[in-house]
Order: structure tokens, then sequence, then C-alpha cells
């Protein structure tokens, strides 16, 4: 198997990596837009999201390991593809590396220090309401470098396609103009057999008028 056959595979490790932590992020969405967005006088939106966030806190390590194993598949997906990058399109490469990343240590800073922060109940040097906007604001940054991953990914995969495109119309048109050179090449031996037969006949002409010549001096001979 060829390195660029393996490629593909590469852009689908990343593009499902970004799209499952897009998912999680939803998944938390209800509870972080009533805390975030929505004014709550009674402080109750708070409590529903914090006994949210224990929950996903105190669910089984492979819950967790799960979402670490896909962002991890995500991380192999760029290596493979920036093994052996195309110089024109590298950039995409690097950048959808930079965000993911950018996802992961959002994640790995924040949410997994403000979830143990529910269950333990000590905030550092914010209060409890402040710690889980922080948590919110924080995936809504993930959300901002996820939807990068896949706009990279989506523009490479285009612009890719569109360079295919042309080069294929280049070619076809070149095959019309060899093909045409060819047709105009099989028609000209004609003409150049034309050509020869001319230079042919000039020869005999000039005997013909040679001969002619000497004739007519020796008329004039006779007639002296």
């Amino acid at each position: 198997m060829a390195y660029k056959d393996i490629v593909p595979i590469g852009s689908s490790l990343i593009i499902a990596a970004a799209s499952f932590g897009l998912g999680a992020v939803y998944g938390n969405w209800p509870y972080d837009l009533n805390t975030l967005f929505i004014h709550d006088p009674t402080g109750n939106s708070f409590n529903v999201s914090l006994a949210h966030y224990m929950v996903w806190a105190n669910a089984p390590n492979y819950i967790h390991h799960t979402l670490h194993a896909v962002f991890g598949f995500g991380l192999l997906g760029c290596f493979i593809k920036l093994y052996k990058p195309d110089e024109e399109a590298k950039y995409f490469e690097y950048g959808s590396l930079g965000l993911l990343m950018v996802s992961i240590i959002i994640y790995l800073t924040n949410l997994r220090t403000g979830i143990n922060s529910c269950v333990v109940g000590n905030w550092g040097d914010v209060d409890m309401a402040t710690g889980i906007n922080v948590m919110a604001a924080s995936q809504i940054m993930i959300v901002l470098a996820l939807v990068g991953v896949l706009f990279l990914q989506g523009g490479l995969y285009y612009a890719q396609w569109y360079d295919n495109k042309i080069k294929v119309e280049f070619y076809e048109r070149e095959a019309e103009l060899a093909a045409k050179a060819r047709e105009t090449a099989a028609a000209s031996p004609s003409a150049t057999e034309v050509k020869v037969d001319v230079t042919k006949v000039e020869p005999t002409s000039k005997t013909t008028t040679t001969g002619s010549a000497k004739s007519n001096s020796k008329a004039k001979k006779r007639t002296k």
C-alpha cells in the first residue's frame, strides 16, 4: 500500500475526531446556555449544571478514556498527513493540528479541572457560578477550534478537487491539440509529393528547351 493510499484514512480520522468532540460539547449545551447566556436570578440553573457535570465527573473511566482515544486518533490522522505533506497543502495540515491541539489543551486545563472541582467543591479563587461559566466559555472555544479543523479539512478537499479538475481539463485540451497536429501531419505528405513531381518536371522542360534551341540553330545554318 502506497503512502497516498493512507492519506484519506488520516483525513477521516481528523474529521471523525473533530465531529465526535463537537458532539460531546453539544451534550453540555443545554446546561451551558442557561448559565452563560440566560440570566437566572434564582441560581437554579447553576445547580442543574453542577449536577450534570458531577454525573460526567463520576462516570466510569472508560467513558472519559473513549473521548481521549478519539482525540488520539485525530492526532494520529494529523501525523499521517504530515509525514509527507504536500507542499501546496501543508499549511492546511499544520493548521488542523494546531487547532486540534488547542481544543485538547482547553479540555485538559479547564474542563477536566472544572469537573473535578464540581466533585470536591473547591473552586480555587472563584465561586461556583464563575467556575461553571468558565467551563461553559471553554467549551465555546473548543467548538470554534474544532469547527476550524473541519473548515480547513473541507477547504483542503475543495482545493485538491479543483486543482485536479483544472489539470484534467488541461490534459484533455493538450490531447485535442496533439490529435489535430497529427491530422495536419498526416495530410502534409500529399503536398510534398506534388512538389516533388514539379521538380521532376523542371529538368525535362529544360532539356526540351535546349533541344528546340539546337534545332533552330541547325535550321538557320541550312538557310544560309
